[in-house]
């Protein structure tokens, strides 16, 4: 399998090689985050299955969306074939607690999230339940807000030691996987999180955009390097900057009076609380995924 690398950050060119061949047949979505990703899924309940493609809780999960996470609408709405999500994700992750750590110590963090993959999914041979393969499975990543969030307030340099001591780890977490047989990954970028209704109304918001635009940018650096050193593997970068301003820029056009108003429904406003967007811009998300991957995975 050739090795591709999308380049698909905000005010960059789509750069790829020959893309991969179509994927037919059952698919398996392996999801690594936050709460921008989290269902409340457990991987010792209800498994994913045609009809109920989130497993537990059944769909749309517990979420802060008021309703469908981009997960959902990509699983359900933007798939080509059956599409089974198995989402790791738990509100309030970080890459690792030790690096910089959760608003509690108890809420998994993507070291642990792969860790309870690797244990119950990453098995070999797979589970009857979950038989994925390197080529009818993707793996996502959609973490960075909380790290950042948490950080930076701090001097400058220390919070850049922190973001690569993140992406460390981070990326030591998809060695673990490629070495269990993942070769496609898609990696969400971090959003303009300084655009909810919270940040705006935060002080140091400019250090929270630098913050945010270092971390992508070695995201990017990053993945071109994994996939130049690991045969086979596949890295696109989805770039959740452009969704959100998206909908931020035209907001009756996504059913909401404007850009700052909350609703916990999820339809009538951008945002489910100050800080969650709600499903407009989750939709818009998963339309990003599944169109970096047209006419392959979706």
């Amino acid at each position: 399998m050739a090795s591709r690398f999308a380049w698909l950050l905000l005010l960059a060119s789509s750069v790829s090689a020959a893309p991969l061949a179509a994927i037919t047949g059952t698919k398996y979505l392996f999801v690594f985050g936050d709460s921008y990703s989290s269902t409340g899924f457990s991987i010792t309940g209800t498994k994913p299955a045609a009809g109920n493609p989130l497993g537990n809780p059944a769909p749309p999960g517990n979420t802060m969306a008021g309703g469908m996470t981009w997960v959902g609408h990509l699983a359900t709405e933007h798939n080509t074939s059956l599409t089974l999500a198995y989402d790791f994700a738990v509100a309030g992750a970080t890459v690792d607690n030790s690096i910089v750590a959760a608003f509690s110590n108890s809420i998994p963090s993507v070291v642990e999230q792969v860790g309870t993959w690797t244990k119950n999914v990453g098995t070999s041979p797979p589970p009857s339940y979950a038989p994925w393969t390197a080529d009818n499975s993707l793996f996502t990543v959609f973490i960075g807000v909380n790290d950042v969030g948490n950080s930076f307030t701090k001097a400058v340099a220390a919070e850049t030691a922190l973001v690569n001591k993140d992406l460390d780890q981070y990326f030591a977490q998809l060695a673990i996987l490629y070495k269990a047989g993942a070769r496609q990954f898609a990696l969400l970028n971090i959003p303009p999180t300084q655009l909810t209704p919270f940040m705006k109304s935060q002080s140091g918001v400019a250090n929270l955009v630098t913050a945010i635009t270092n971390w992508n940018g070695q995201l990017a650096t990053r993945a071109a390097a994994f996939v130049a050193a690991n045969t086979g593997a596949n890295i696109t970068l989805v770039d959740t900057q452009a969704p959100w301003k998206k909908a931020i820029a035209d907001p009756k056009t996504y059913g909401a009076t404007d850009a700052t108003c909350v609703n916990a429904n999820g339809k009538s406003c951008l945002w489910y609380n100050s800080y969650h967007p709600a499903q407009a811009i989750h939709n818009l998300m998963a339309q990003a995924v599944a169109d970096a991957f047209a006419g392959t995975f979706f």
